[in-house]
């Protein structure tokens, strides 16, 4: 297991499925923190380094966020990151050159998505954002958004009553938080966008909508299998969790899956999981058991199998795990050699680190 930096505070990764390193495999994103809790834990930095030899560590942004998910902060090609922050208590992002320290597009006030997608970055705009962007004008109504990174402009996909109507076509009961859109993403060829979504029929879960951007065709999932991510075009790959009478939700019998845009399991990819990837030739995937009261354990499974060929990571600090909101998130290198995830080393400090598959086997 490696450190992606030696430091004295925490650092992260973002989200799992977002990428840390750059389309030519030179640079790492990661986040550090000096305190996970307490004063000043909102001050977050963003860095750099070269993947291979993790030298060349630099700072090139300060944000203000939380432990969940950290800044975000994902490479939209060779020279850009993209990385949430907090103004003024309200969630914005940047894209930022990270060889001049310019930010080429932002603060853009909205809600971030997984990462980029074919030269495009999606976001969410919900009733709370609407008066933020007045550089933007074309930012005018609650939907979906997506952002052409090559000329800097903005167009809607979907609007407030496309949502609410796709919700209700679908069989489920839209409710006040339901353009409240978060885990915005395009497919590979950004054909398709994804969205999750709160209605009040699936309490636990919610809902997982899709939406064909050249069509306008819609899909949904009610009850939806969790952290999900697109399998290819046509397809996603997500944790199937139940939901015990007690309240609490299965550990036990979870399994990532492959699922059809309107819910039909096509295939089951591995065991017990919970935050999951798949390696880019999908033959291996990982998930994390980010469950109440258990070692965050990462298992990594061969297609189709459901016992680990490896387990790593494990510490058992809950309270970093669960107060402070620190999930590991285990996310495959580009070429599928390695896995990045967050692993806590104290109830009050997390490292972000990597292993490498072909030393797990």
């Amino acid at each position: 297991m490696y450190q992606v930096c030696d430091y004295e505070g925490s650092s992260m990764w973002g989200m799992n499925g977002g990428q840390p390193e750059s389309p030519d495999e030179k640079w790492l994103v990661y986040a550090r923190k000096k305190k996970l809790e307490g004063e000043d834990s909102q001050k977050t930095e963003i860095w750099v380094c070269d993947r291979e030899t993790l030298q060349d560590q630099t700072c090139v942004f300060r944000v203000s966020c939380g432990n969940h998910n950290g800044p975000s902060a994902s490479f939209v090609d060779n020279e850009h990151i993209v990385f949430r922050d907090s103004i003024n208590e309200s969630a914005a992002f940047r894209v930022l050159n990270i060889y001049t320290g310019e930010v080429k597009y932002g603060p853009i006030f909205g809600k971030e998505s997984h990462c980029a997608e074919n030269g495009i970055y999606p976001f969410s705009i919900s009733e709370d954002f609407l008066d933020k962007n007045p550089g933007h004008p074309e930012i005018d109504a609650c939907g979906i958004y997506l952002l052409d990174l090559k000329n800097g402009q903005i167009r809607r996909i979907a609007d407030k009553e496309t949502v609410y109507r796709m919700v209700v076509e679908h069989g489920c009961v839209p409710n006040e938080f339901t353009t409240s859109m978060s885990h915005v993403q395009l497919n590979p060829s950004a054909t398709r966008v994804m969205m999750r979504l709160s209605v009040d029929n699936c309490p636990v879960f919610g809902a997982l909508g899709c939406i064909d951007i050249e069509t306008g065709q819609t899909h949904v999932i009610p009850d939806k299998p969790v952290h999900q991510l697109w399998y290819d075009d046509d397809t996603y790959m997500a944790t199937r969790q139940y939901c015990a009478p007690d309240g609490r939700i299965e550990m036990e019998t979870s399994r990532i899956q492959r699922f059809s845009v309107d819910g039909e399991c096509l295939e089951t990819l591995g065991g017990v999981g919970n935050h999951i990837d798949g390696s880019p030739d999908r033959q291996w995937f990982v998930g994390d058991r980010a469950y109440p009261g258990y070692p965050a354990d990462i298992f990594l499974y061969r297609r189709g199998e459901i016992t680990p060929a490896a387990t790593f990571g494990g510490q058992n600090f809950q309270h970093c795990l669960w107060d402070l909101k620190v999930h590991p998130n285990p996310t495959f290198s580009r070429d599928g050699k390695r896995i990045y995830f967050n692993h806590p080393v104290s109830d009050s400090r997390t490292v972000a680190c990597f292993v490498r598959v072909e030393e797990l086997l």
